[in-house]
């Protein structure tokens, strides 16, 4: 049995995703603590505690627990603000090691949680394992210089500094596909031996095809409608403008389309609220905003929709895109990042290029023209062959054991 230390430094893997910048990190932390966990290994995760209604220990599951740790104060803080109370942070979990006696590997996740991990790592004699979740310079040029203040361009040089580092001097770097692994030794001068690729998969008996007339009727959808599915935070880079803008063609083909929107309260980043977005569009009408559910609710949403889209603009995974598949249903994606990897040929959907709403739009109406159904058993092969929940974990465990043996 391993002792593992999971660093989540904004990302409580218990906290509700599509909140705020709560998303996609919240989701694999926690259903990577459950994992390994559920093959005998000891897990806490850190995270920063923001929320007072959250006690200090909490289990996750049987063998896995996550710990909050306090720095400055308990509250919500911005992500990008985190490195105020980084310090105060890093001394919380050195306390922390010491209550629980240590740990034999220290697991970190994005760029502050790695200088914490490294401190760790390198003070107590142990290997670390860090994900970068994102790239800055990859995030830096999707968001495009123009809309950078000064402020974000000292944050993303000082986050470039702090990943190069991570990737030269972590004892094994995580990468989602191909693509990443090469943007990482091409970016960041990461090593390529230090860079195992272990794509992140999904709890396939929670993900799976539910009857759709049932899901729809669950969820308070008419059964006879085109639905089109977005999940995701309610910012500029999830791409929603794109989907906004797109959908009006989609409708000239489709009048009674619905777009269900599953995410929460709109990042503090982004310059509009959705509705005022939708409505710009003149497609409030034909959309409902669903808000922030519940994780075991959102199978029911992925069954009864016809196609999920996603649009981003920048996505260094896609957790959405596979989880749709495992339900069945087809995806339409931006060609960005994993994307067009996960979304490997037109059996399971269409990939597009970013920015593109005209493209969105043909690619939407195509699969929606396909009929329910088309998609269904390739999009489950897919993910059975390649995407389960078992080889992310034996994948990443293989990591663990490269980095105990450096």
């Amino acid at each position: 049995m391993r002792r593992i230390l999971l660093i989540s430094d904004h990302a409580d893997p218990l906290a509700s995703p599509g909140q705020g910048h709560h998303g996609g990190q919240n989701v694999y932390v926690r259903a990577l603590a459950a994992g390994l966990a559920a093959r005998g290994d000891s897990v806490d995760v850190a995270t920063r505690a923001e929320d007072p209604r959250f006690p200090a220990r909490q289990l996750i599951t049987d063998g896995a627990r996550v710990v909050r740790v306090p720095a400055g104060g308990i509250g919500p803080l911005p992500r990008d603000r985190f490195g105020d109370v980084l310090d105060e942070f890093s001394d919380g979990i050195e306390r922390l090691w010491r209550e629980a006696g240590g740990y034999d590997l220290v697991h970190s996740h994005y760029w502050y949680s790695g200088l914490t991990g490294l401190r760790l790592a390198r003070t107590h004699g142990v290997p670390l394992v860090h994900s970068h979740m994102s790239i800055g310079a990859v995030r830096r040029a999707a968001a495009g210089r123009d809309s950078l203040d000064p402020a974000q361009r000292q944050l993303f040089a000082a986050r470039h500094e702090a990943e190069s580092m991570l990737g030269q001097e972590s004892d094994a770097i995580t990468a989602y596909c191909p693509s990443d692994a090469a943007a990482q030794q091409r970016l960041l001068g990461t090593p390529a031996h230090l860079v195992h690729i272990a794509p992140p998969g999904v709890n396939t008996t929670a993900f799976l095809p539910l009857d759709r007339a049932q899901a729809r009727q669950h969820i308070s959808v008419p059964s006879q409608v085109p639905v089109v599915l977005f999940v995701g935070r309610l910012e500029n880079r999830k791409g929603l403008a794109d989907l906004a803008a797109a959908l009006p063609r989609v409708r000239d083909a489709y009048p009674r389309v619905r777009l269900l929107v599953v995410g929460g309260s709109r990042d503090q980043h982004d310059p509009e609220s959705a509705g005022k977005l939708l409505r710009r569009h003149g497609i409030a009408g034909s959309a409902d905003m669903r808000g922030s559910v519940a994780n075991d609710e959102v199978p029911a949403y992925y069954s009864a929709a016809d196609v999920t889209v996603v649009p981003s603009r920048y996505e260094p995974y896609g957790l959405v895109a596979v989880e749709s598949l495992a339900c069945g249903t087809p995806v339409v994606a931006a060609r960005v990042g994993c994307l067009i990897w996960l979304i490997a040929d037109d059996t399971v959907g269409r990939t597009v290029p970013p920015h593109s709403p005209g493209a969105l739009a043909a690619a939407i109406v195509g699969v929606l023209g396909s009929g329910p159904g088309t998609y269904r058993a390739a999009c489950r092969r897919h993910v059975i062959e390649r995407f389960t929940a078992g080889q992310w974990i034996t994948a990443i465990r293989r990591i663990y054991a490269a980095a105990q043996s450096r």
